[in-house]
């Protein structure tokens, strides 16, 4: 009988040496397999995990951290906010973090906070790195604040380029602009839209990119009110639209909680989706694909967003010299029931309502806009 499960020969703890030596490869190429790093092919990942199993190896935090002088712990910074999207995606993030044997600490900046708020939390636990919300308010000092202290940082969807930080976004200019072509296309002529909160770059970027698909082809907004990104903020945007005379034949609500909202207003109205007026949402939170709403919508692809800003982040951890990058993201559009669909779409619906793929990522920025913003200026 062997020993028992979880240790090593003589009862010594399983050790990387061990799978190294089991496999016939390197220490370096073992430690890599076990974070989940790129450079590792699936079958030799597989391969190193197995043995992994097998040894009931587990790696030492404690030992580690004291030889790399890190924690192990990257921070997830949110903000109270109504919209759901990333508080949904929880799960994928710490998939991602956990594959890179590192873990999660949930930061929450509380109502007319900020970043530099949760900085003392950042430094008592050693955090090795920070993944920051758009709707978290941050300053140029507090993020010059966290590169002096050790602690990178990349921003979700809004990008700082006057400082260190680096940036994931999701492109809301370029996905704005293709609803606006495909409500056109849908044979719209009144087209409407609800606004987010005023000093956010994500609603910034959104009514942009829907004003220049309508300027295209040689239209305008008929209508505009704002919703905040709120529930209750889309609810009443839509009642104030559907008091015009004429009343709008389309909405374009810039987040999906302000879209789901506009569609209870609309039936409440006693109108019918999408014969009498069409609704399209942003971000593709879970509530979208209900069968009470079945919302078109562009979807932000979660699984990417998250690997791409856990690499930059990674990446700056290992050489804090790097410099920050941007790269932003491609989301998809999911043609569900809740807007008229243009000919030539309907054999499209099908293909259009799957996730996106790793191909979407892209480092180029997006077309210029007619709304010149600063993003390190504003919330989101």
């Amino acid at each position: 009988m062997g020993g028992k499960r979880g240790r090593g020969s003589g009862g010594s703890l399983p050790t990387v040496d061990m799978i190294s030596a089991r496999l016939g490869v390197s220490k370096s190429t073992v430690s890599r397999a076990l974070k989940g790093h790129r450079s590792i092919s699936e079958k030799t990942r597989a391969a190193v995990m197995a043995i992994a199993r097998e040894l009931g190896y587990q790696p030492n935090a404690i030992a580690r951290g004291l030889v790399t002088r890190r924690s192990g712990i990257i921070g997830f910074v949110i903000a109270e906010t109504e919209n759901p999207f990333f508080e949904e995606q929880l799960e994928k993030l710490t998939k991602h973090v956990s594959r890179r044997e590192m873990q999660v600490l949930l930061l929450q900046v509380a109502t007319n906070g900020d970043l530099a708020d949760v900085i003392p939390s950042m430094l008592q636990y050693r955090l090795d790195g920070c993944i920051i919300l758009a709707s978290v308010p941050v300053s140029k000092e507090a993020v010059a604040t966290c590169t002096r202290y050790g602690v990178p940082v990349v921003l979700l969807n809004r990008t700082m380029p006057e400082t260190k930080a680096s940036s994931v976004l999701c492109n809301s200019f370029a996905g704005s602009q293709r609803i606006a072509e495909f409500l056109i296309a849908g044979g719209h002529s009144r087209i409407a839209f609800i606004a987010g909160r005023q000093n956010s770059i994500i609603a910034h970027d959104r009514e942009a990119g829907f004003r220049a698909g309508l300027a295209a082809a040689g239209r305008e907004i008929y209508a505009r009110e704002e919703g905040g990104f709120t529930f209750a903020g889309g609810y009443q945007a839509t009642k104030r639209l559907l008091s015009l005379t004429p009343r709008p034949d389309a909405i374009f609500a810039s987040s999906d909680i302000m879209a789901l909202a506009a569609l209870d207003a609309i039936r409440e109205a006693g109108l019918r989706v999408p014969d009498d007026i069409s609704v399209i949402g942003f971000d593709g939170i879970r509530a979208s694909a209900w069968p009470a709403y079945r919302l078109t919508t562009i979807a932000q692809p979660a699984d990417i967003l998250f690997e791409r800003s856990i690499d930059l982040l990674t990446a700056r951890i290992e050489d804090p010299n790097r410099p920050p990058e941007a790269i932003y993201v491609h989301g998809n559009m999911l043609i569900r029931g809740s807007a008229r669909i243009p000919p030539g779409y309907e054999l499209l619906a099908e293909h259009l309502d799957r996730p996106s793929s790793a191909e979407n990522a892209t480092a180029q920025k997006p077309p210029d806009d007619p709304m010149k913003h600063d993003a390190g200026e504003r919330r989101a």
